[in-house]
This record gives structure tokens, C-alpha cells and sequence, in this order.
């Protein structure tokens, strides 16, 4: 207890500028730092595991569902580890979690070969090699992109209040850049070593950098160190008595899920997470269904980064202003881009809508998404409601690369899932504008009494 103290090894208060602004910083970077458990960040690993474990596309694809599926369904309730332990206990354990599992993947097809050699046969089965895939995918997604994620985020929400939404997107350049650099990154690192010993460097980044870097410059909310939210700066005259910005009430969980906003914001980052992850999973096999060289789709990531940079700006500083349904809306328009992209525009046309709907889809996500909970609901419970919202997505982000495969599999390519997804992000901008702040009723509610 004492080597997590909030003064230790440091007081924040007695820094010469507000310790938010360190927490918008350290955020950006602990969201990067889950990279490694991310779909951006598997997805150069897969033509390296078909090979080492003979098993196919659609058989690797099947073991991240079912790793993702599982770490998604243990968030839900994980979430309330969150606000029990908090922000920083929290990153230090979920970073040595991701490094062990890192290591675990660098290993992973050797293990089920020793398990069969106890049992005196030759060569594993093929469902002793998804189950060794399985566990690998499932421990990287649980501890990467479900618990550091989960701190990172939360942790903005509890030192910004009125003004959040102009710190976080400033923050999300660097983390949007970080993601769309990813895969380039990873699969240099690979070239230059070999895919184990990429993963074992990983490994030892997040065990002992990220880990120690948590410890030292995370910490959960500004009351435990004597400060206040938002750096001191006063709301605007219209956040005071806006119910859209102002929390009349913190919701629990329970009070949270039974509310058509949740479930309406909950589905826009679920079909954004189920088209991101099967594009960047298959993103080698469809550039070569759309006639296009694997480098040039890859480094579509970093346009569309830079661009969503600047949308996250604009987003985010127009987010204080405004209701966040809105830009919710804008979020599903960015998918429907680039769905139709992929579904109906032939050839070289593909790159500009693409780039047109990866960037507003990424651009609206760091502002809508760590805004969203926080303004509707309150943050007394924001862990345990966080849980059901990154159980969600992570779930979502399980079914993506599957059916996609699956899709791929029956009609030999990816035009149906992309137009599955083009008819669900039209249906979710529609209902983004009925997707009200609980907050608006509870202030009406006050007001008769």
C-alpha cells in the first residue's frame, strides 16, 4: 500500500503546472502501450503463426474469436477491479500480465508439442494448436487491450471534467499515429529478428517499461493528491447549467444499461470495432483481393491517422460545446465511408473514400469514446459500466476477423461482410440522434420536484 501511495515517489501537488496535464500525456502513452494485445498489433504476426503451426486462415481467425470472445466476456465483470484498485495498481499488473503473455505467444507452438510428446505422440492435434492459439490470443486481449486500455482511459475521465474534451484529443494524435505505425513497426521487427523474438522484445517493454512507467506517473484521480479536475480552468458559462455537461447524478451500472443512449453508443463502437479488426486482420489477403500491393494498403494507415488526428481535435473541441450524439452520428458516417469503399468502388477510387472514412471513424473515437461514459453516467461507477462498454467492443472485435473469414470462405471474398457492415453503420446514425444524455431527464426531474 505504501509503494502505491499517491505521494510516493513524488507529490504531484507540489509540481509548478497542474498534474492533469501529466495524466492526458501518460494516457496517450499507456494507451499505446497496449498495442501488443491490439488487433493493429497482431495482425503482422498471422502469416507467421499459419506457417509455424500449419493450421489455416480461417483456423487462426477462429482462435483469435475464441480468445477474444472470452477475455470480452470476463471484462464485464473485471470492470469493477477498476474502481477498487484503480488507475495505477491497475496499468503496473495488466503491463506485467501483457509481457507474460507476449512471451507465452513467442512459444506458443512448442508447447503443444511437448503436451504431446508426454502423452508419447509425434505431432499435436490440430485443436491442441487452437488451444494453445487460443490461450495466447486470449491473455494478450484480457490483459493489453481489455485492462490497460480500461486504466488508461478511465483515469482522463477522472481528472478532466468540463474541458475533457479539448484535452483528450491531443492525447489521441500521438496514440493514433502510434496505431497506425504499428504494423509497420512490428512487421520490421520481425524482418530484422524473427516473430518470437519480436514478441519476447515486446514482452520485456511492457514487463519493465510500461510497467515501471505506470508506477511512477499514473495516478487514479487529483482528489488523492490534493488537486482538482480540469487544471483549474472554470467551466464555460453555458457547461454550469448544462445537464449535457453537468452530472446531476452518478448512475450505477444497473441504472446505466437500462438506458437507450448506452446501448445506441455501445453499437456504433461495436460495428467500429468489428470493421477495424477484420480490416486490419485481413488486410494483406484484401489487398490482393482489390488488386493493390500489400505496401501501399499498409500505409494507408499513417494518411488516415494524421487526418483522424486533426478530425479528433475539431471533434473534441466542438464536443464541449455540443451534445455528444452528434458526433456519435459522425462516428457511424466515418464507417459507412468505409464500408462503401469496399463494397461498391472499384479499383484505385478505394484509396481516397477509404482514407475519407478510416480518418473521421478514428479521428471521432478518442473524444466520443472517453467523453461518453463519464458525461452520461458519472464516475463514481465508471469502472464497472467501462467493463460492459469494453466487453462489448472486445467482443465485437472477436467476431470481426471470423466472419469475415467465414464470408471469405463461402463466396471467395470480402464484398458481403463489408456491405453487412455499410447497412448497420446506416441503421446507427439514424439512431444516434434519439441517443439523448440521461443526465438531460434527471436535470427535468429535479427541476419539478
Amino acid at each position: 500500500m505504501k509503494l502505491f501511495a499517491p505521494h510516493i515517489p513524488f507529490r504531484p501537488s507540489r509540481l509548478p503546472f497542474h498534474y492533469g496535464w501529466v495524466i492526458a500525456v501518460a494516457a496517450a502513452i499507456g494507451t499505446v502501450s497496449s498495442i501488443p494485445g491490439q488487433t493493429t498489433g497482431v495482425n503482422v504476426f498471422n502469416d507467421e503463426l499459419i506457417a509455424a503451426l500449419g493450421l489455416t486462415r480461417s483456423q487462426v481467425a477462429l482462435a483469435y474469436f475464441l480468445g477474444t470472445a472470452t477475455s470480452g466476456i470476463l471484462i464485464f465483470w473485471a470492470g469493477r477491479i477498476y474502481d477498487v484498485i484503480g488507475a495505477r495498481r491497475l496499468m503496473v499488473a495488466a503491463s506485467v500480465g501483457l509481457g507474460l503473455s507476449l512471451f507465452y505467444l513467442s512459444v506458443v507452438d512448442w508447447l503443444p508439442k511437448e503436451v504431446a510428446g508426454l502423452f508419447g505422440r509425434e505431432e499435436p492435434s490440430r485443436w491442441m494448436l487452437i488451444g494453445s492459439l487460443t490461450f495466447g490470443f486470449f491473455a494478450i486481449r484480457f490483459t493489453g487491450q481489455g485492462f490497460v486500455t480500461m486504466a488508461a482511459r478511465n483515469m482522463v475521465a477522472k481528472w478532466w471534467r468540463y474541458h475533457r474534451g479539448k484535452v483528450l484529443p491531443f492525447s489521441g494524435i500521438g496514440v493514433s499515429v502510434c496505431f497506425s505505425l504499428a504494423p509497420v513497426v512490428f512487421y520490421a521487427l520481425i524482418q530484422a529478428t524473427d516473430w518470437r523474438s519480436a514478441w519476447q522484445i515486446l514482452g520485456l517493454c511492457a514487463m519493465f517499461g510500461f510497467a515501471l512507467f505506470g508506477w511512477l506517473v499514473f495516478r487514479d484521480n487529483p482528489n488523492e493528491c490534493g488537486l482538482t479536475p480540469d487544471a483549474g480552468f472554470a467551466p464555460g458559462e453555458k457547461q454550469k447549467d448544462d445537464p449535457e455537461f453537468s452530472v446531476v447524478r452518478d448512475l450505477t451500472r444497473g441504472e446505466a444499461l437500462r438506458t437507450y443512449s448506452f446501448w445506441v453508443f455501445n453499437a456504433i463502437f461495436a460495428l467500429q470495432a468489428i470493421f477495424i479488426t477484420a480490416y486490419v486482420f485481413h488486410v494483406l489477403d484484401l489487398a490482393s483481393q482489390v488488386s493493390l500491393p500489400a505496401e501501399t494498403v499498409l500505409k494507408l494507415f499513417f494518411p488516415s491517422a494524421v487526418i483522424g488526428g486533426g478530425i479528433s481535435i475539431f471533434v473534441g473541441w466542438l464536443s464541449d460545446r455540443f451534445r455528444l450524439k452528434y458526433f456519435a452520428a459522425f462516428l457511424a458516417s466515418g464507417v459507412c465511408l468505409s464500408s462503401l469503399s469496399l463494397t461498391l468502388i472499384p479499383g484505385v477510387l478505394i484509396i481516397p473514400l477509404l482514407i475519407a472514412g478510416l480518418s473521421i471513424s478514428s479521428g471521432c473515437f478518442g473524444p466520443v469514446s472517453g467523453a461518453f461514459a463519464a458525461r452520461y453516467f458519472g464516475v463514481k461507477h465508471i469502472g464497472a459500466i467501462s467493463g460492459v462498454f469494453m466487453s462489448t467492443m472486445i467482443v465485437a472485435s472477436a467476431i470481426g476477423p471470423l466472419a469475415f473469414s467465414l464470408v471469405r470462405d463461402y463466396t471467395g471474398s470480402y464484398r458481403m461482410a463489408f456491405a453487412g457492415t455499410l447497412i448497420g453503420a446506416v441503421t446507427l446514425v439514424s439512431a444516434a440522434f434519439w441517443a439523448d444524455n440521461p443526465q438531460r431527464k434527471l436535470k427535468r426531474e429535479q427541476s419539478t420536484r
